[in-house]
């Protein structure tokens, strides 16, 4: 049985996301790192952050499963880390999409079982991966997806 997990990421790392068909997470500062939680088989679900977004922010814009084991990497691949001139993520892992599209998160909050203080939402999409490192329930992860339009 596959878990499903919650990313949360830039609307700039989102499109480098859905065309290399990689995702890349930091060096863990932490708690258990994202490379023994997330394994292949897994479903990942990818919500864009508002902040610096133009048209994917508070969304949740696509799913795909994991299909490769965790891997490091030093070379940039997104723009961040080409700007900074430096590999800010360097544990990678290849990804194939199963739905593309969005739906807003704060439309399915009220619905989402992983959700459980509805006023205080968005403190479940923190961290890597969100909902403080837990996967989310599998009828959850149904519903965002079949909702993807």
């Amino acid at each position: 049985m596959p878990n499903y997990w919650i990313l949360a990421v830039s609307e700039e790392n989102w499109y480098v996301i859905k065309s290399a068909g990689v995702y890349g997470a930091p060096e863990p500062q932490r708690g258990r790192p994202i490379y023994e939680l997330v394994r292949p088989g897994d479903v990942v679900i990818f919500y864009v952050r508002k902040k610096g977004s133009t048209s994917f922010g508070g969304k949740f814009a696509g799913a795909f499963r994991v299909v490769s084991s965790w891997f490091r990497e030093d070379s940039p691949l997104w723009p961040d880390e080409a700007r900074e001139g430096r590999v800010k993520y360097s544990w990678r892992v290849r990804l194939e999409p199963i739905r593309l599209g969005a739906v807003g998160f704060e439309e399915l909050a009220p619905k989402l079982k992983f959700v459980g203080n509805k006023s205080r939402a968005h403190a479940y999409l923190v961290g890597t991966p969100a909902n403080l490192k837990r996967p989310i329930p599998e009828e959850d992860a149904k519903l965002i997806i079949e909702s993807l339009k």
